[in-house]
């Protein structure tokens, strides 16, 4: 069952549709994460990771660095969307992306430069998110080989 109503009623409590999030295509940052939640329901990906991918950015990344939420309401969030989608977002948020994310450099975190452990599973997640949010960002992805094959797998028909 999709938690998307969910996802904009909180997105609006947390104040994300008065956030500016890209000034060169004039958008909030509600409608970014919505957007980027709608595209990884188009790659088929499962709503946890979409709900991950509509939350990417609420801590701040290292490249947004604008929080809508204090680390310290992580639990408020996983209650919300569970464990898992909560912890995709956190971990988008501490990684030192895309670059990590493209392969060209360790899974760290970008405030401490310290290596962080995520699954198979959980890199190949945030993979998705990625691809999703640079595109939603207007990216061809051209920078980003290996974001741009996950991104054309997931378009293929099935």
């Amino acid at each position: 069952m999709s938690k998307r109503p969910l996802l904009v009623v909180a997105l609006k409590r947390m104040g994300a549709f008065y956030m500016t999030h890209n000034r060169r295509l004039e958008r909030k940052l509600g409608e970014h994460l919505l957007s980027t939640y709608d595209a990884l329901k188009k790659l088929g990906a499962d709503e946890e990771v979409a709900l991950a991918g509509g939350l990417h950015s609420i801590y701040g990344t290292s490249v947004f660095r604008k929080v809508t939420v204090p680390p310290e309401r992580r639990s408020v969030i996983k209650g919300l969307f569970g464990e898992r989608a909560e912890r995709l977002a956190w971990l988008f948020s501490v990684i030192n992306r895309p670059k990590c994310l493209e392969g060209l450099e360790p899974v760290l975190d970008w405030r401490t430069g310290e290596p962080i452990e995520v699954s198979e599973q959980d890199l190949a997640d945030l993979r998705l998110i990625e691809v999703a949010n640079l595109g939603d960002n207007g990216s061809t992805l051209e920078r980003y080989p290996n974001l741009r094959e996950i991104r054309d797998k997931h378009m293929a028909p099935a």
